[in-house]
């Protein structure tokens, strides 16, 4: 069996050493000079490999849920930290902040170097600085057409990623191909992207932890973690992980019309009233306890309360519009970064025309799908 794996990061890296090991003769096609650039870049150059507990709950797609969870449990977590400390050889640490597993070097590049001689060692055959332009099926199987000229194949395996940060060489190549094959498309968009926002510019910099709440119809999803203004917008890993609900692009085409919302620290409604409670305190000192001087500051100019106001003096309205602007604070979204700083994408193939647990195309056999 001949297999052709388009794509050499690391899905195309795992699945073409593992095609390798059970006995397939493997070409790894990659368009860049080395491949796996995604990985060094991952979780800021220390590679965040694994979750610490999968829950596929938290997992998005615009598919049926159950294939996704059939999808993900084919390759149980355990399995999966085996192999990079078993047989890649590189041990992994827990970050308790984030639940993730790093390598315990904090190198991406040990990730990436360990996926390429993981797979070179079992015998793949890698092509750099190879583009591919199309895929034809053949009698028997496919030819790749590439610009190293053509290469046969009876299996071929999709692993180009998506749209996101094209300097890693991501350029949309793998969509166009598996729609040409015959798959229905979902609409791409970025996800866990930067989003933008206007009105906030003096803020910029300014960076806590908070809670973020948005709803996507009936659902509402929840987030929490760092949050950072920007000149732009806003970013951190609280803002990525939910910027999904408004990058959709059915939400796109009507202007970001969904909201965030941010609660500014761990104190809900009830524990701020219990904080206004302090006799003659401070409001400002008391906000600025729990949240960055310059944040606290605005919400007051915002809720028209006198920076030198005192719990004492402190009005009922003034403290009800406190209490909103410190847990439900409306977030005005405008638009997001786009590809560029989109750490996936959405979207892509529909994940009912692929076999959850092989992840073979049920449109064309033969024709497989990962990364």
């Amino acid at each position: 069996m001949t297999v052709a794996v388009i794509g050499g990061g690391a899905a195309g890296l795992v699945a073409a050493a593992f095609a390798a090991a059970a006995g397939a003769d493997v070409t790894l096609i990659e368009r860049t000079t080395d491949g796996g650039r995604k990985i060094l870049i991952s979780g800021g150059g220390r590679c965040n490999v694994l979750p610490s507990v999968l829950a596929p709950e938290r997992f998005v797609t615009d598919s049926p849920a159950h294939l996704l969870r059939s999808m993900l449990r084919a390759w149980p977590l355990h399995e999966q930290r085996a192999f990079f400390e078993r047989d890649l050889g590189i041990p992994l640490a827990l970050e308790a902040e984030s639940g993730k597993l790093f390598p315990q070097s904090n190198r991406a590049k040990d990730v990436r170097d360990g996926l390429v001689n993981f797979a070179r060692e079992r015998g793949v055959g890698m092509q750099f600085g190879t583009s591919v332009t199309t895929i034809q099926p053949a009698d028997g199987g496919f030819t790749v057409q590439t610009s190293a000229g053509d290469i046969a194949a009876t299996r071929v395996i999709l692993a180009t990623g998506g749209l996101s940060v094209p300097m890693t060489g991501s350029d949309g190549t793998g969509l166009r191909v598996a729609e040409l094959l015959g798959h229905r498309m979902i609409p791409t968009y970025p996800a866990l992207t930067p989003l933008l926002g206007s009105g906030h510019e003096s803020l910029s910099g300014v960076s806590l932890e908070v809670r973020l709440r948005s709803k996507d119809g009936k659902r509402v999803t929840e987030t929490s973690g760092g949050f950072l203004f920007t000149h732009r917008g806003y970013s951190g890993p609280s803002v990525l992980d939910i910027s999904h609900v408004v990058t959709r692009p059915f939400d796109v085409a009507s202007g970001f019309s969904r909201t965030i919302r941010a609660q500014w620290s761990p104190l809900n409604a009830a524990a701020w009233e219990r904080e206004f409670e302090a006799p003659s305190a401070a409001i400002a000192t008391l906000l600025s306890r729990h949240l960055p001087t310059r944040l606290a500051e605005r919400l007051m100019m915002e809720c028209i309360v006198p920076l030198d106001r005192r719990t004492s003096s402190l009005k009922r309205t003034e403290r009800l519009s406190l209490i909103e602007s410190l847990t439900t604070y409306v977030l005005p979204v405008t638009g997001d970064e786009g590809y560029k700083k989109a750490e996936v994408t959405g979207g892509g193939v529909a994940l009912d025309e692929v076999e959850p647990r092989t992840l073979e195309s049920r449109r064309c056999a033969g024709l497989y799908f990962c990364g």
